[in-house]
């Protein structure tokens, strides 16, 4: 393969069935950011990272995020999941490891979904791929699937940031900030903005600029909307 190409495979140990596979991943210096969406979305010009950052065993179907796929697992909790994954496991699934449009990275994620709710993980973890999943469904036009994923991952962001307090790659501010957009897109106008005031209130809101400037405009655009639905 040329190394002009923005694809190359890595190597992947499945933890559950002990597979060795390949699936391609995008070198770094292939990405390009086109614009960055209220609710933390990305969006690539050419190939994207999203669509390649969950891993998918081929035999096993166990499924999760390019950075953890290859840790190890407790022995109880891989009996476990073997079984479980067993169970679940479709005939017909497409290949996971090539190249991947928005439809089969969302398919991608929903795997990824099942097995961390399997895996019993934190609300933070769980919130942050049910989200990646409403990103994918939208880049494929399900709107549908998309909103069905975003609303679970407001009540699982909503349980880490009041019960577990495990945020997941976010801090509590980025949390706070992303309940209220997402409460936004619900059309919840004053549970957003009561969000996005706890953001701008925070004490250490002045160390996060970009945080504030983000939750402002929101508030100002969350304001405008309820207006409109007088």
């Amino acid at each position: 393969m040329s190394n002009n190409n923005p694809l190359f495979f890595r190597q992947y140990t499945c933890p559950i069935c002990k597979t060795s596979f390949k699936s391609y991943s995008i070198r770094s210096s292939a990405v390009y950011v086109e614009r960055r969406e209220t609710d933390f979305h990305v969006i690539y010009r050419g190939h994207s990272p999203l669509h390649y950052s969950i891993i998918v065993c081929p035999i096993c179907e166990y499924a999760a995020s390019n950075s953890t796929f290859n840790n190890d697992l407790p022995d109880k909790q891989q009996v476990q999941l073997a079984r479980a994954l067993k169970a679940l496991k479709a005939d017909n699934r497409p290949d996971f490891g090539g190249e991947r449009d928005a439809k089969l990275a969302m398919q991608c994620f929903q795997l990824a979904v099942r097995t961390a709710q399997l895996k019993k993980v934190s609300p933070g973890e769980l919130a942050g791929l049910l989200l990646g999943t409403a990103w994918v469904a939208r880049e494929a036009n399900h709107s549908q699937v998309e909103t069905e994923y975003r609303r679970e991952a407001l009540k699982y962001y909503l349980q880490a940031y009041h019960d577990s307090y495990q945020l997941g790659n976010l801090n509590e501010l980025q949390v706070a900030y992303l309940i209220g957009e997402l409460y936004r897109r619900e059309k919840e106008y004053q549970q957003a903005i009561n969000w996005f005031n706890l953001v701008i209130s925070h004490k250490n809101i002045k160390s996060n600029p970009s945080i504030e400037k983000m939750a402002r405009d929101q508030w100002a655009l969350c304001r405008e909307e309820a207006q409109q639905t007088i």
